[in-house]
């Protein structure tokens, strides 16, 4: 055989050879390249789950935050609400106790007043009584006189 030939068919048995051990070296590393990238895919939604969920958390607890604020500012309206009503309440009870006594004192001085009535009217019916008294008396003196006067 001609050297050439042998020369052809090695050349061409390294090129199969070359091609194939290519083809293994390059499906090597793309499998490899695959799974790198399929392991940064995992660990990039592995890194968005947790993202997620501290910002899911973050925002629950603003969410409870604000409920919290919310809460507490209509507990001080509500309480303040309340000492306002209490505080109407104390007035009118204050007003109402006022006139109460007022009240009683009117009735205190009508009643006083009736009893002053009652007492100037039993006066006035004794002044009355004893005018005709002192009427009749006046008359019998007048008529005393007069026989006195005539007979003198």
């Amino acid at each position: 055989m001609d050297p050439i030939i042998i020369y052809v068919i090695i050349s061409a048995a390294a090129l199969i050879l070359g091609i194939i051990l290519g083809k293994l070296v390059f499906a090597k590393n793309t499998k490899k390249q695959v799974e790198e990238a399929e392991q940064q895919a995992q660990k990039i939604i592995a890194d968005g789950k947790l993202q997620a969920e501290t910002l899911k958390k973050e925002k629950l607890l603003e969410a409870k935050e604000n409920f919290v604020q919310l809460k507490s500012d209509h507990d001080r309206d509500v309480s303040q609400r309340n000492q306002k009503m209490v505080d109407g309440e104390n007035r009118i009870k204050q007003k109402e106790q006022s006139l109460n006594q007022k009240d009683q004192n009117l009735e205190k001085q009508v009643k006083e007043n009736d009893a002053i009535k009652e007492n100037l009217n039993r006066q006035i019916e004794i002044v009355n009584i004893k005018r005709t008294e002192l009427e009749k008396h006046q008359e019998e003196h007048i008529r005393r006189l007069e026989k006195v006067a005539g007979l003198s």
